[in-house]
């Protein structure tokens, strides 16, 4: 039985009885800092040489297309071998594409830096579902949100930093210093994670891939309070991230104050995490799905505060609430996962919720472009706005949703995580 199932609990614990937990804390929170540099690196440098919203959204989207297509295969492969082996191998893999880049960037066309998010992506698509999963066979039930939200706290505050020292090093140093400290980092993290065992990877039983899949899925498809949940986000980061994000460099250069804003205001996302992440760790609503579908609505913050001309203070604090709803959301979602799916199909869950995330990513990023060219900015992110607000907020009317449970379960009495098979 996992830690996340285990009844056995000890409330008296602490993070810190668990070493094994903060190696993997460590590296993951440098891999997370070398991560942010990446795209506002490669974003700033664009805007240097001249590039639009096009080219910017091309490289953007490589990142979220590797995710969609790779995500459940890094799922799958976090429920059969050992998860901690398969952050490393992320690391390290990203290590050598950061520092390729490095040496061949001077003749790459900035196109081409679209392949090369596309391989960090990759590499992120067999780490992000390896960590999570990992988590509640390193930690009790009784800690998963403090340690969801250490993780996060942590991760966050490295995002922040990430945004910063990305922006400053393209502008006062240039981006081949910013690559450096970014192999340099995805390097730390592989090797912070070397000697990690996971002790439930030889208990997995091993099936078809394909068998696998249609697990992960049937999984889903069980709980209506889920889907709904993953929909309403993958239509939050079609309408709210990808338009922000595209527009966030050009708007920021425009009139918002050159290159260090850009850097600030994703800085300020960052920061507005924090706040969510000391209060989600310590309070637990009896109501979460509410809290955090209610909270997310207000994520059109973002596309809402660059639709029109607000001065950088104003856009920043927005971009902080934005962060501020996200963490909310994530901390009480990804706890309820745990709490709720069975070990043997939880990697594959996570690799869907995040892959349905990042479903609609791309689209989002491939038509910004052609919608500010036929409707304008403006109109293109008040509709961006809209859509964001209205995607979390129908989710409440499915049942589960408000609890993020399942209520045939609860009615029944029965403990989370049970009646499930991998079939």
């Amino acid at each position: 039985m996992s830690a996340a199932t285990s009844p056995a609990t000890v409330p008296a614990e602490k993070l810190s009885q668990h070493p094994r937990f903060l190696r993997v804390w460590a590296s993951q929170s440098a891999g997370a800092v070398a991560d942010q540099i990446l795209p506002v690196a490669f974003a700033l440098h664009a805007v240097q040489l001249g590039a639009g919203a096009g080219t910017i959204a091309v490289i953007l989207a490589g990142r979220a297309i590797a995710l969609v297509v790779c995500l459940l295969a890094g799922g799958i492969l976090a429920d059969r071998v050992s998860r901690p082996r398969i952050l490393f191998t992320a690391d390290a893999l990203r290590t050598a594409i950061v520092l390729g880049t490095l040496f061949a960037l001077d003749d790459l066309p900035l196109a081409a830096l679209g392949i090369v998010t596309a391989l960090s992506g990759v590499a992120e698509s067999l780490s992000r579902p390896a960590m999570r999963s990992l988590i509640p066979a390193l930690l009790p039930a009784a800690l998963l949100e403090r340690g969801n939200a250490l993780v996060s706290a942590v991760q966050r505050s490295a995002t922040l930093l990430g945004a910063l020292a990305g922006a400053a090093i393209v502008t006062a140093i240039g981006i081949h210093a910013a690559l450096g400290l970014a192999a340099l980092l995805f390097a730390t993290g592989a090797l912070a994670v070397l000697g990690v065992r996971d002790i439930a990877a030889g208990n997995r039983p091993g099936s078809s891939v394909l068998a696998d899949a249609r697990a992960g899925i049937a999984t889903v498809r069980r709980r209506p309070w889920v889907a709904a949940v993953m929909a309403a986000v993958a239509v939050q980061l079609f309408a709210g991230t990808a338009p922000s994000l595209t527009l966030l460099p050009l708007i920021a250069a425009d009139r918002l104050g050159g290159e260090l804003a850009y850097g600030f205001v994703l800085a300020a996302a960052a920061a507005g995490a924090l706040p969510a992440i000391a209060l989600a760790g310590r309070w637990r609503p009896r109501r979460p799905g509410t809290v955090s579908m209610l909270a997310l609505t207000t994520y059109a913050a973002l596309p809402g505060s660059l639709a029109f001309a607000l001065p950088l203070p104003v856009t920043a604090v927005c971009f902080a609430v934005g962060g501020f709803v996200v963490e909310i959301y994530f901390i009480y979602w990804l706890s309820a996962l745990q709490r709720e799916i069975p070990a043997e199909v939880l990697g594959k869950t996570l690799a869907l919720d995040q892959l349905s995330a990042f479903a609609l990513l791309p689209v989002g990023y491939a038509l910004t472009g052609p919608a500010v060219a036929a409707f304008g900015i403006r109109p293109t992110l008040v509709a961006a706005a809209v859509l964001t607000a209205a995607a979390s907020a129908v989710t409440l009317l499915v049942p589960g949703v408000s609890t993020f449970s399942d209520p045939a379960r609860a009615r029944r009495g029965e403990a989370p995580g049970g009646n499930d098979h991998g079939g």
